[in-house]
């Protein structure tokens, strides 16, 4: 990872989140670059420090700040700079303004849509999925980002061999019987959810994959493995409450869930709490889980939601 590469050089890393959809993911980043400095501090070595930077660059006043505080930041003339999730109109301002005051601008950023790149910069397309299988990767490329606007690049092959297709999409539906207009206001798909989750609790013994309430698991294997609730997240498209009927069920089955709050950000990007995480869908991009409940069975909940779903290895399956 070039952070790690950078800190190892001695140099000061600053972690960019362009807007509030990236706070995430730019928070597990910072979180990962500053374990590799403790580990190196406890060898005895000094590397550089990572420092996070939150922004919301829709706001023009933002964009001055951010180009002011990372000018000043700059030592002896060069700037490290990682911004992940991006997607802001301004990034690119922001980045062709650095590049007029820092004499030596080092800056990675990352997108899922691939306009987002200054003029001239140079690109390169992480196209091949190497992180989810194939059954979630079908799904994902059916969004209308890939198919229809093309803001999304299609995924290339992946080049190495699937250890496994995974499992079909199972859907549980919210249908006759059941509470409410739609799942997250439902107990009895909270209880159905519940039911799926504590069964992979117990032992999989298959891949899973079930969406509308959409579940994904990608356990790859036929050795029984065991999953924590911190490998769950259950995603909605909207805000969703302790008091929606989807908690009321989780909670009523004995599952460990928690609705996620700003104060939270921080906890569930590091996975640090054993619970199942609720949370709005985009609020977490970049974020990845072994286990991944969508409570929409739109396009954008397909390419938000079921893309955060990785693979989970073990001992058999490298």
């Amino acid at each position: 990872m070039m952070g790690i590469k950078w800190l190892l050089g001695g140099h000061h890393v600053y972690i960019v989140s362009t807007w509030t959809i990236s706070h995430a993911a730019s928070i597990m980043l910072y979180h990962l670059l500053l374990q590799t400095v403790n580990t190196q501090q406890s060898a005895g070595v000094s590397p550089g420090q990572p420092h996070l930077l939150q922004y919301k660059l829709d706001d023009r006043q933002d964009v001055e700040k951010a180009v002011n505080d990372l000018s000043q930041a700059a030592s002896g003339g060069s700037l490290y700079v990682i911004a992940d999730e991006v997607k802001s109109r301004y990034f690119r301002t922001v980045c062709d303004k650095l590049l007029t005051q820092v004499p030596h601008l080092h800056l990675w950023a990352a997108s899922f849509h691939h306009e987002d790149a200054p003029a001239g910069w140079q690109v390169e397309y992480l196209t091949r999925p190497l992180r989810s299988p194939p059954a979630v990767v079908r799904e994902v490329a059916q969004n209308w980002s890939i198919t229809d606007f093309r803001d999304v690049l299609p995924y290339s092959e992946r080049g190495v061999a699937d250890h496994t297709d995974g499992p079909p999409v199972t859907r549980l539906y919210h249908g006759e019987g059941h509470s409410g207009d739609r799942p997250r206001d439902c107990v009895t798909c909270g209880r159905d959810v519940a039911s799926f989750l504590l069964s992979l609790r117990v032992s999989v013994t298959e891949n899973v994959t079930t969406t509308a309430t959409t579940v994904t698991s990608t356990n790859g294997g036929t050795t029984p493995t065991c999953l924590q609730w911190r490998d769950v997240l259950l995603l909605d498209w909207d805000d969703i409450s302790d008091d929606s009927g989807m908690v009321k069920g989780l909670k009523e089955a004995g599952i460990p869930v928690r609705v996620m709050n700003d104060d939270d950000i921080d906890d569930v990007a590091t996975a640090r709490s054993d619970v199942v995480w609720v949370t709005d869908g985009p609020r977490v991009c970049g974020l990845e889980r072994k286990v991944v409940v969508c409570l929409e069975e739109d396009l954008n909940a397909r390419f938000y939601s079921m893309s955060r779903c990785c693979t989970h290895s073990h001992p058999d399956f490298k």
